[in-house]
């Protein structure tokens, strides 16, 4: 799918603080490393007082100042969330914090691919809806031990963060140039809740299983996404300065990419940075985005490959062409509604 004038102006991230020492994946070195440490990544966000729902927020806050964007001119809000436990309906919260009277507000599951998707969602709404000012997409995911603590049994260590982008027509930060999707439904079946007694363990058969079983379609989907994208606009790999993948790990990450045109492994990725905060569910390609356009490195002409799939199994695959320099310093933007 090409895209004409849809662009990212903005862009936001809530992150709390970072755990790393005397963690399950930092053992000592007298034992074994666990597998999530094989993997790759070192170190954890931890939110011990905010909901994911919240975190969304104040990451919407931010990426609205960034853009410059008041909640009032938003026609949209599309929230990616995953099993959030403690807001069932988070759209109507944020849209109290974040939005104005006219602004519609969705829920959008798609696992892991959440962000990249609602980036796609919001580009069509814009698309759509010529009058349209905005769109915003806020991600949001918050792993409690007590449910996820097993996830290293699966080779990654869960993080916490809220992310957030606005979408506007014109140049922005960076041109939405195109996006592909792929799907394997037939692997539906590794995200089916087990049933059982009340208050069972209600976990996935993918906790039991992991990735590698089912390396080969996430290889094959991954490169189809990705083929797709460069195939319409003309773009060689060559071409591409950033790869944002989402934070899986090092290993599966390499294995998921050997299959593409790209010729890069994990450690040429935004995985350099998910590894210490780890793998943030629907956040991880708008924490990365986000890490990019405030870092003061990105230049004109510069091309990002969004690199993005979750259980269930979807892809999104995303090139953006950054629109100009990029300086280190943010611009303070119109104050919105707390």
């Amino acid at each position: 799918m090409l895209w004409q004038n849809i662009a990212i102006a903005g862009t936001g991230a809530w992150v709390p603080p970072v755990r790393s020492g005397h963690e399950p994946w930092d053992r000592a070195a007298t034992e074994q490393p666990s597998l999530a440490a094989l993997n790759g990544f070192t170190s954890a966000a931890v939110s011990t007082d905010s909901t994911a729902t919240q975190m969304a927020a104040r990451a919407g806050l931010k990426a609205l100042r960034h853009a410059d964007v008041a909640g009032a001119d938003l026609s949209l809000l599309v929230h990616a969330n995953f099993q959030d436990g403690d807001h069932y309906t988070p759209a109507p919260y944020l849209l109290r914090v974040l939005g104005g009277p006219d602004t519609n507000g969705i829920e959008l599951g798609a696992a892991s691919d959440g962000g990249a998707a609602a980036l796609v969602v919001a580009a069509e709404h814009l698309t759509a809806r010529p009058d349209a000012k905005a769109a915003l997409v806020t991600a949001a995911g918050r792993f409690p031990e007590e449910r996820w603590g097993h996830s290293q049994e699966m080779n990654y260590v869960p993080g916490d963060a809220g992310a957030a982008a606005v979408l506007t027509r014109g140049t922005g930060f960076a041109r939405l140039v195109a996006t592909a999707h792929a799907t394997e439904p037939q692997l539906e079946m590794l995200t089916r809740a087990r049933t059982g007694p009340v208050g069972a363990d209600r976990s996935f058969p993918i906790e039991e299983t992991g990735f590698m079983p089912h390396i080969d379609a996430l290889q094959r989907s991954t490169r189809r996404c990705i083929e797709t994208v460069l195939e319409e606009t003309g773009v060689r790999p060559a071409d591409i300065s950033h790869v944002v993948s989402i934070a899986i790990g090092s290993v599966v990450l390499d294995l998921v990419l050997a299959g593409s045109p790209l010729n890069v492994r994990s450690g040429e990725t935004a995985w350099t940075f998910g590894r210490h905060l780890g793998h943030a569910g629907p956040c991880d390609v708008l924490l990365a985005l986000d890490r990019m356009f405030r870092s003061g490195t990105l230049r004109a002409g510069e091309r990002i490959l969004v690199v993005s799939f979750g259980v269930g199994f979807r892809w999104t695959s995303a090139l953006l062409e950054v629109t100009h320099d990029h300086a280190a310093a943010v611009p303070a933007g119109r104050s919105t509604k707390e």
